[in-house]
């Protein structure tokens, strides 16, 4: 089971910026912790819902497939405008297995 917050214009913003490579404007941080008792493997995208719209988040940063092991977080980067995060009601990221871990938002 994932755990997931959203953290919108964090103050890691300027940090990605201004260290890393020319990663401009990741206004959004979302923290995915494992809260189940198995190591699970998070490709680095989500999807944004409500009722019958979605939005894949495919461009999340860091990219790939991450071993996450319980009781570990991991974060990613993203720039989505706040008012188009306003129209969802939920955040989903799968594992590796297809399995889907929803928050609502």
């Amino acid at each position: 089971m994932l755990k997931i917050k959203l953290l919108m214009n964090s103050s890691l913003e300027e940090v990605l910026d201004f260290k890393c490579c020319n990663l401009h404007e990741q206004n959004l941080e979302i923290h995915v912790t494992n809260a189940g008792a198995v190591p699970l493997e998070v490709p680095s995208y989500c999807d944004l819902e409500r009722d019958q719209e979605s939005l894949r988040l495919d461009f999340l940063y860091p990219p790939g497939v991450h071993s996450l092991p319980p009781g570990e977080t991991l974060a990613f980067y993203c720039t989505l405008d706040e008012s188009t995060l306003s129209r969802y009601r939920r955040i989903v990221f799968y594992d590796s297995t297809g399995r889907r871990h929803e928050q609502s938002l």
